[in-house]
């Protein structure tokens, strides 16, 4: 699965450490693993580099001669949400970090003397996992466009458009179904499918749903058909209805694009009345 993942010649890794011979042994390593590496030594300068550059790692020192290590590692969470920040401590004991780590983010944390293996390992773990935060949050980008383009479409049709859920129950519809039968999104939200329905198409309608839920066999959907509806002042239309579904939390949905077909009606009536 590691195709899946960066090269290590595409990451580059911030070291924050103030002693020249662990950052000598980091960048021996890493360079040495193909990683391109970036060097602070202090705080204030790691922060500024966070904020300015792209990185895709930081080896962080606790102890720093100018900030204390868990401001730094406080601010480059606020820079760059979703860095992984590995610490780096000659402290025997964490005890008294280990809440403050774990609340302000840091992705793991190991001890001086460096073990190289130890760290070669983290470093591999932490990239996975910022990369795979990274295509999460493209995916949450993509869902997110996809839904303003649907609600710009949604809104914005001329024809009426209907959701329903499972149970035949009304779970949303556009402005464009507000105008054509009359009823607010607010008025119609919940009601069953048969409110906009002729009485003589009702039960065809429930023993259809009945059907669908006990056997999956839809009759109707995927095509278009010519039926009539009712306003809310009673007043009943002709109408084309095209029907598509999608799953839901394992449930089945329902969507209805409806189109007005009264003018339509009118001139074949018309045409019809000519000819005769």
């Amino acid at each position: 699965m590691d195709h899946l993942f960066p090269s290590a010649s595409s990451s580059t890794i911030l070291v924050v450490d103030d002693e020249p011979d662990i950052v000598l042994t980091l960048q021996d390593l890493l360079e040495g693993e193909g990683y391109q590496t970036d060097v602070s030594t202090t705080g204030r300068v790691a922060l500024e580099r966070v904020k300015d550059c792209s990185y895709d790692c930081v080896i962080l020192d606790i102890r720093l001669p100018d900030i204390d290590g868990l401001l730094v590692l406080e601010g480059m969470g606020k820079l760059a949400p979703g860095l992984p920040i590995i610490i780096l401590t000659s402290c025997t004991t964490l005890d008294s970090v280990t809440g403050p780590l774990d609340k302000l983010g840091a992705f793991d944390f190991l001890h001086k003397p460096i073990n190289r293996s130890e760290i070669k390992t983290t470093i591999r773990h932490a990239l996975k996992a910022q990369h795979l935060g990274k295509k999460i949050e493209q995916a949450h980008q993509a869902l997110l466009e996809s839904e303003r383009r649907f609600q710009a479409v949604f809104h914005a049709a001329n024809d009426a458009i209907v959701l329903a859920n499972h149970h035949g129950r009304i779970i949303s519809w556009n402005p464009a179904a507000e105008t054509m039968f009359g009823y607010s999104a607010e008025e119609i939200f919940g009601q069953p499918l048969t409110v906009i329905m002729p009485t003589r198409y009702r039960d065809a309608h429930v023993n259809g749903m009945a059907r669908l839920q006990m056997t999956g066999e839809a009759r109707v959907l995927r095509k278009t058909l010519s039926l009539h509806g009712v306003r809310k002042n009673g007043q009943e239309f002709p109408l084309e209805l095209s029907l598509n579904s999608w799953n839901n939390g394992g449930f089945p949905s329902y969507s209805g694009f409806i189109r007005d077909i009264s003018s339509r009606h009118s001139l074949d009536l018309n045409q019809n009345a000519t000819v005769n």
